[in-house]
């Protein structure tokens, strides 16, 4: 009785260590988790490398045509009541529908050789400032979808006018006339993240930058390289 109170014991303690290993290998973004290495994240990250400093990594990510599929109702009208035949439920239709994904820059920040940052950064420069708008909408809903927690928004107008509607003047946005945030509470007490929406710095015409920064709470990288990446992407 003895033995095989020893042995179901030990089968627990193996499970619930098989859980906690599982549950603390959970990325904290893309592929990757704080506190890792170059090395790590070189071994995890699918993107194309494209630059390497001393505290940082950079690649590129997306720009690829993805196929999905679409469904709908249609409706279809055969036969009519007037007509005497039988009333038809309207068909359920499947499209198949091709988008491309637009191109990224993913930078991971490091400090003393512990990842502690990472950077969301869209490449692809949009012709309707709008085309922005619902790029924000969409990256904010599938951070809350992973999250759970729902953003908080924030515009800063600096010296201009407030708006009822901060959604409504996208190319204001991309004229530096104001910004839009979208932030979340701290996620699972290890991260913080935000949406910006802002004027593309050093652009030679009115644009707007949207990027998605992810900071980690136990590893935070120098506060003059977290400013820079805010100031710069």
């Amino acid at each position: 009785m003895a033995r095989l109170t020893t042995a179901v014991a030990l089968v627990l303690l193996v499970s619930l260590a098989a859980c906690t290993c599982s549950r603390d290998r959970k990325p904290d973004f893309r592929q990757v988790r704080w506190g890792m290495s170059k090395d790590e994240v070189r071994k995890h990250e699918t993107g194309e490398l494209m630059r390497e400093g001393n505290d940082v990594l950079v690649y590129r990510t997306g720009g690829e045509t993805a196929t999905f599929e679409s469904q709908g109702t249609v409706e279809v009208e055969v036969n009519s009541k007037e007509d005497g035949g039988p009333a038809l439920s309207p068909p359920r239709v499947t499209v198949e529908v091709e988008k491309t994904e637009p191109e990224y820059d993913v930078v991971y920040a490091f400090k003393d050789g512990k990842l502690g940052m990472a950077v969301l950064h869209l490449r692809d420069a949009e012709s309707d400032p709008a085309e922005y708008i619902a790029i924000l909408k969409e990256k904010s809903a599938e951070i809350s979808k992973e999250t759970g927690l729902k953003a908080s928004g924030v515009a800063e107008y600096g010296e201009s006018a407030p708006k009822d509607d901060p959604y409504s003047s996208p190319v204001e946005i991309c004229e530096g006339k104001y910004t839009l945030t979208h932030a979340w509470p701290t996620f699972d007490k290890r991260t913080d993240i935000s949406i910006e929406l802002d004027k593309k710095k050093f652009a030679t015409a009115p644009d707007c930058n949207l990027s998605v920064f992810y900071e980690s709470v136990k590893y935070p990288v120098d506060p003059a390289l977290s400013d820079e990446l805010h100031d710069t992407l």
